[in-house]
């Protein structure tokens, strides 16, 4: 740092933080006369200035790069005093949960383990429908920077923004072109996709995958989308859809605007979020899931994106099988859609009926992040703790220590021992948090292997977090 002019930090990103979205909220704290510099990767990116002595609040907003980030303040006063400082920070997914196989990126490798069935874990052959609990370093793709595992597939995007996809096919969901699939049976040993660039995507920022179909953010705010198609869910404006209705490529989703910086895909629907906090959902509206206020039959068929017009100024969306929750600028979250196991977090009792709506979720004024699959839902808080609702009964999915419980129907105890969270990861059943000393702990229902500990009883939940170690 240079003499003088160190009268500022840096409040947002905060250093070590890991983005979800695309977009950086800057924030710097000034109290001096003088412009900002602002640097990412030692690209200049925008400048701001202060006029003023007395403590003031900049902000600004910048796109980040796939993987590790540097950001660097140069701040130059009025005086000629002179000073930077930098944090580094995170963007994409490290950690993530399919049905039952979950993964994890570590300085570009990805480290897989759970189920392998339909060749999810990405090794290129599968010994049937056997656990796969030993954490195994992938050889079939490198450089990875983000991913995304649900049902029985597995998406990565690597650092040159590529999206490759491996697992199940039926539904064309590997973006290939086609619906084959290599085994005869799931119990079936032999060889299975590995993972595979889809043709045709470029400067890939974020993917998701749902149950049967992958929704891919662009750098440029566009969004494509491959693989089931029967009420809509790729987005596309597709007529005439019907069960079987797929895309084995990628087509584009229309209707979006173009400043996209998030996109999930759940059961059989598809959300977007907008820079201006705004959520558009297609597809599936048998639960509500489209939140403008009608419950759809199980066909109906929503093939474009509808903005929900009762919500505003939400900064990060997740999504559950049926459910959707979003997270307010204020700290506040909402959800809607399916709600019989309580994943909406808005009280009740035995089976609650779907809300089409957004609604507030009770008990929590200060999220700082938002995740969700199958029937669950968590919030990670600004003290660093997650809370979870949803069901949890003897697959202990909450990790609050209690199995008994069968349904948490709104906010209340903390997932025990776990503080100061940096990434999350939601499987159907089970879930991961990776903390800010770069440890890993998961818990829930320990299906094929999941939780990745050989020690670990197989079809048993862990109701407390567990330590997950990986190989070298």
């Amino acid at each position: 740092m240079g003499s003088g002019g160190s009268n500022f930090s840096i409040l947002s990103p905060s250093a070590g933080k890991q983005l979800f979205v695309y977009q950086v909220d800057l924030s710097i704290s000034s109290q001096e006369q003088g412009i900002y510099q602002i640097y990412l990767n030692n690209s200049k990116k925008l400048t701001l200035s202060s006029s003023s002595t007395d403590l003031v609040t900049l902000s600004g907003t910048i796109k980040p790069l796939l993987g590790q980030n540097n950001l660097k303040v140069a701040f130059i006063g009025n005086t000629g005093t002179y000073a930077t400082k930098s944090v580094s920070f995170y963007f994409g997914n490290r950690t993530t949960g399919g049905g039952s196989h979950s993964g994890f990126v570590k300085n570009g490798s990805l480290y897989t383990w759970g189920r392998n069935n339909k060749g999810q874990l990405g090794f290129g052959t599968s010994t049937g429908d056997l656990a796969n609990a030993t954490i195994t370093k992938l050889s079939t793709i490198s450089d990875v920077a983000s991913i995304s595992f649900n049902q029985n597939n597995s998406l990565a995007i690597k650092s040159d923004g590529t999206v490759w996809a491996w697992g199940a096919n039926a539904q064309g969901q590997l973006g290939q072109g086609d619906n084959v699939e290599l085994e005869t049976s799931a119990t079936t040993a032999g060889p299975r996709h590995p993972p595979r660039e889809v043709p045709g995507i470029s400067n890939a920022v974020m993917g998701s995958f749902g149950f049967n179909h992958a929704v891919v953010l662009k750098s440029d705010g566009s969004v494509v989308a491959f693989g089931q198609n029967n009420v809509g869910q790729l987005g596309n404006g597709a007529t005439g859809l019907s069960s079987t209705s797929y895309s084995a490529n990628p087509v584009t989703v229309v209707g979006l605007p173009t400043d996209v910086i998030q996109v999930i895909a759940g059961s059989e629907h598809s959300a977007a979020l907008t820079s201006t906090g705004d959520v558009y959902v297609w597809g599936r509206n048998q639960y509500g899931n489209l939140g403008d206020g009608v419950i759809g039959t199980a066909t109906a068929v929503t093939s474009a994106p509808k903005k929900i017009t009762s919500i505003s100024g939400i900064k990060q969306i997740a999504n559950g099988r049926d459910h959707i929750l979003a997270l307010k600028s204020d700290g506040k979250v909402y959800s809607w859609g399916l709600g019989a196991s309580g994943q909406l977090g808005t009280g009740g009792s035995g089976s609650p009926t779907p809300v089409a709506t957004p609604t507030l979720v009770n008990n929590i004024s200060n999220a700082t992040s938002v995740w969700a699959n199958g029937t669950q839902s968590f919030a990670i808080l600004s003290d660093g703790t997650v809370k979870g609702w949803g069901a949890n009964s003897t697959l202990a999915s909450l990790g609050i220590g209690n199995t008994t419980t069968a349904k948490v129907y709104e906010p209340a105890d903390a997932v025990i021992g776990i503080k100061n969270i940096v990434s999350f990861g939601c499987g159907a059943t089970h879930n991961f948090s990776m903390l800010s000393d770069g440890s890993l702990y998961g818990w829930g229902w320990n299906f094929k292997g999941s939780l990745g500990r050989p020690d670990l009883q197989e079809s048993w939940g862990a109701a407390t977090p567990v330590l997950v170690t990986l190989p070298d």
